[in-house]
């Protein structure tokens, strides 16, 4: 793994307030963590954070705890907060648990409710893509279309949540490797849901996060 950099970035822009600051706030750190902006490994410090999205100390406290509960932040007295280092061992307990909740969603989908079209637009710029970030986010968004059309809610939450806590590994997978970890996959998926067919998508995506914790486990034990 990489050594942890200076403590909380210094390019973030300050928020704008349309939506509760509490919300913002978070979501902002999730982005910062989830982009790679604030490294496994790295420290990170309220004051700091606060000063670079202009915002006082309280809702990013509340953020950090937020997100140390969910995994993504570790925390000790003489060191405060830092993201959580890289493990081969955490990566095969959670893409395991993401395929089969992604799975459940599906299956928990009427058939049709998904915008194929949409999800082909997706995928044709994921394999145009070169830019990593870029990537991470074009395979995010092709997941979070699927996700949007389970009707229900607390399995969306609890997908949504666990993707934060895989995005350190995602992101930092597709900073070091060129190739895609689900073209095929994808297409699969298409086109199971363009025949209406959710059992076979299901299986198609369990088998997209199956795929995905190989790559990031071999990468893994190589770094």
């Amino acid at each position: 793994m990489s050594t942890p950099g200076p403590t909380t970035p210094v390019a973030s822009t300050p928020l704008r307030r349309p939506e509760p600051l509490r919300s913002a706030v978070y979501e902002r750190v999730v982005e910062l963590v989830s982009t790679g902006e604030l490294a496994p490994g790295r420290p990170v410090t309220e004051a700091a954070l606060s000063r670079s999205l202009g915002v006082s100390r309280t809702p990013v406290r509340e953020a950090l705890l937020r997100l140390e509960a969910e995994g993504v932040l570790e925390s000790t007295p003489a060191r405060g907060f830092t993201v959580r280092p890289l493990s081969p061992g955490e990566a095969a307990e959670l893409y395991p648990v993401l395929g089969t909740l992604e799975r459940l969603a599906v299956t928990s989908t009427p058939p049709g409710e998904v915008d194929v079209a949409a999800l082909r637009e997706v995928d044709a710029a994921l394999v145009a893509a070169r830019d990593p970030v870029r990537r991470w986010r074009l395979d995010t968004e092709f997941h979070e279309r699927i996700m949007a059309a389970c009707p229900n809610r607390s399995l969306r939450a609890l997908v949504s949540a666990l993707r934060v806590r895989l995005s350190r590994y995602e992101i930092a997978y597709m900073r070091v490797r060129d190739e895609g970890t689900s073209a095929s996959q994808h297409e699969e998926i298409i086109a199971a849901l363009a025949g209406r067919d959710q059992e076979r998508a299901a299986a198609a995506i369990e088998r997209n996060w199956s795929n995905s914790l190989r790559l990031v486990l071999g990468w893994l034990d190589q770094d």
